[in-house]
């Protein structure tokens, strides 16, 4: 009988054990928990709201339109010309920073004297203000007195005004972005490199595998679920670009940088129109799960070694 009662009581203390690690854990969790609460879930909850309103700043709740404002959004031609040029930001970003940051991991993960400064430096980028980095390239861009003005002038070339060119405005914010955004990429890859074991690799080389198959049929293979997490986090990223365009282009010219993002807060704080502005925002939610969803499909992989 002593034995019964004294199984419940240590029962009964581990139960309460596990109670206290499981407080312990929700205080830890807590602030992060109410950051999402107060600055993401709420909010979306309002914009929701007003999606449904004839909603503005300045004169507050109007009338309930219901789905007008996403009809609206769905014959609005400037919307749809934002999304195509969010989209193709999105395709000429994504791959490419993806294939540099995957070349750069290759490289800085060797165990080579000097290979921690190296890192550093590709870092850096990552580090700095990107309000700071775009007014430091749109300098650059200068077709008058900016660095790749002077650099083309020692073999008596100019170039035509990057950010004035409805060709290449777009491309050459992709390209500072890669810039600014290719060492994080290349940290979570270097990360997934690291944690290939070594076995694979040796028992490949016994086998007469060469570099190249071992990359292949290794590496490639093994870092999908890295993959996955870089391209469904940067295209997100991509699709809600706003600084770069809103400090270098003001989306020009020609609406040829006017993403969406940026559309969405000129009607908002510009034109005034909330309501319009919150219901555009739900449609590219839907449309980022939706891309979210397919690209899970398409690069899923469930390794496990």
């Amino acid at each position: 009988m002593s034995a019964v009662v004294a199984a419940r009581s240590a029962r009964r203390r581990l139960l309460t054990l596990q109670r206290r690690r499981y407080l312990v854990a929700l205080l830890f969790v807590l602030p992060a928990l109410l950051n999402f609460l107060v600055f993401r879930y709420i909010p979306m909850a309002l914009a929701a709201q007003a999606s449904l309103y004839d909603y503005s700043l300045l004169a507050g709740w109007g009338d309930f339109v219901l789905w007008k404002n996403f009809v609206r959004a769905f014959e609005d031609d400037i919307f749809r010309t934002s999304l195509w040029v969010s989209i193709k930001y999105a395709i000429g970003k994504v791959p490419l920073q993806v294939l540099f940051a995957l070349l750069l991991a290759l490289f800085v993960s060797r165990e080579v004297r000097g290979m921690g400064v190296i890192r550093t430096i590709i870092f850096i980028p990552v580090v700095t203000s990107l309000v700071v980095a775009a007014l430091l390239w749109s300098m650059m861009y200068n077709k008058d007195l900016g660095l790749l003005q002077s650099l083309l002038g020692v073999f008596g070339l100019r170039h035509p005004g990057l950010l004035s060119s409805s060709t290449w405005a777009l491309p050459a914010i992709v390209v500072m972005m890669v810039w600014k955004e290719v060492g994080f990429s290349t940290i979570i890859f270097v990360a997934g490199l690291k944690g290939i074991p070594t076995m694979f690799y040796d028992a490949a080389a016994i086998d007469g595998a060469n570099r190249l198959q071992q990359f292949l049929y290794i590496t490639l293979p093994l870092l999908k679920p890295i993959t996955l997490f870089i391209v469904v986090t940067q295209t997100i990223s991509a699709m809600q670009v706003f600084v770069p365009i809103f400090v270098m282009t003001q989306g020009g010219p020609f609406f040829a940088t006017n993403a969406v993002v940026y559309y969405i807060y000129q009607n908002g704080f510009h034109y005034n129109d909330m309501g319009y502005a919150s219901a555009m925002s739900f449609f590219i939610l839907a449309l980022l799960v939706t891309v979210a969803y397919f690209q899970f499909k398409l690069l899923k992989g469930n390794v496990e070694y």
